[in-house]
């Protein structure tokens, strides 16, 4: 497949986050096709009509008129070199099981982010057997910040992130040649990671979210909506619990033998600016503690987290306060329905096995038999 020019890219999940990809990406000369699940047709409805998207803010703008908007996954993908994943993390496993009987060789599928949707993919696609050869792999965050400040339809991108966003592909093997299929899109704006595990446990949200909603929920709650978490929630006393949860994910990074990121970095990396210079062009939220904020960063990146640091014998007692605060408020016990390598299907293996499996994406069985 070709690595430079016009790229033929399905974007999958039509929020404001697959607005912008398939927004800006078609101004930028790709040919983009915009899916929905069916369910949530009236996020593409407008689309449909009218042909495209109207973006604004400080990306391309303008009117992109996109190659397809469609609720047929089988059309959007059919001789596509790239998928977007742009759902929540929660719609992971359902994308992984529809995608299997209609990818191709070579394609390249990137989940923005992956909170380590990729181990999700890849155990999804061993129990269906798929054969293709697919290049998988996940980015710490998200290419734009954006909003649908005028619905579906519109979309307006008030930040592009960057310059080096954590990325890699399952097995890490993969990941230049995922780079060469993102030349002409998002190559100048990510920078390559040791393996999967960086992106997935560097995303900034499963740290600064749950922790500025749980400990803001009672102005949360009170506030009925005026409520900016960058702006007001991070208070001196909060940013502590922060750098707390930090220290806790270096140690988890130096026990698994990798050269530790600091949560500053990350931030300065993942979006060219300090968390202070992010705060006074935020949005407003989050309004609840059903919010995402919770109900995904928490089962999905903070539970993956605590899972290997279990595995590594890294006590991680600060994020396990934050798991144990946002069950308790939401009456579901976040972690054992989380992302957790016992529910990945990764729970037998021992902690060097498990390294081995970040980097190559095969079950040491696999390994031995190969």
């Amino acid at each position: 497949m070709p690595t430079l020019g016009k790229k033929e890219i399905c974007v999958i999940g039509a929020g404001n986050g697959g607005s912008a990809i398939a927004g800006d990406m078609t101004l930028a000369g790709h040919q983009c096709r915009l899916f929905e699940f069916p369910e949530y047709a009236e996020n593409i409805k407008p689309i449909m009509a009218q042909g495209g998207i109207h973006v604004t803010g400080i990306a391309r703008t303008g009117f992109a008129k996109l190659a397809m908007v469609t609720t047929d996954l089988a059309e959007a993908v059919r001789g596509a070199d790239l998928m977007m994943v742009t759902t929540q993390a929660l719609a992971h496993e359902r994308v992984a099981r529809e995608l299997t009987p209609v990818l191709s060789d070579g394609q390249t599928v990137v989940l923005w982010p992956g909170s380590g949707g990729t181990l999700v993919f890849r155990k999804v696609w061993d129990e269906k057997g798929m054969d293709r050869r697919v290049f998988l792999s996940e980015g710490v965050t998200f290419p734009y910040c954006c909003r649908r400040l005028e619905g579906p339809g519109t979309v307006n991108i008030h930040r592009i992130d960057g310059p080096r966003m954590l990325l890699a592909a399952l097995p890490a093997t993969d990941t230049d040649a995922v780079l060469k299929a993102l030349i002409g899109t998002y190559a100048d704006v990510v920078k390559p990671a040791v393996s999967i595990l960086e992106p997935a446990l560097y995303n900034v949200n499963i740290i600064v979210h749950p922790v500025g909603a749980l400990l803001n929920m009672g102005r949360i709650e009170h506030s009925r909506g005026e409520f900016w978490m960058y702006k007001e929630g991070l208070t001196p006393s909060v940013k502590k619990v922060i750098y707390r949860m930090d220290a806790e994910r270096s140690a988890l990074f130096k026990r698994l033998g990798y050269v530790p990121y600091t949560y500053d970095q990350v931030f300065w990396d993942s979006f060219n600016m300090s968390v202070d210079e992010f705060a006074r062009t935020s949005s407003q939220g989050p309004f609840s503690m059903q919010d995402r904020y919770i109900t995904e960063d928490i089962p999905m990146g903070t539970s993956l987290t605590v899972s290997i640091g279990r595995k590594a014998g890294v006590p991680m007692p600060t994020y396990e306060t934050m798991i144990h605060l946002a069950s308790v408020v939401n009456d579901t016990d976040f972690y054992a329905k989380g992302r957790t390598l016992e529910n990945l299907g990764l729970g037998d293996m021992n902690l060097e096995e498990l390294k081995q499996y970040f980097l190559i994406g095969k079950r040491p069985s696999f390994v031995m038999n190969s």
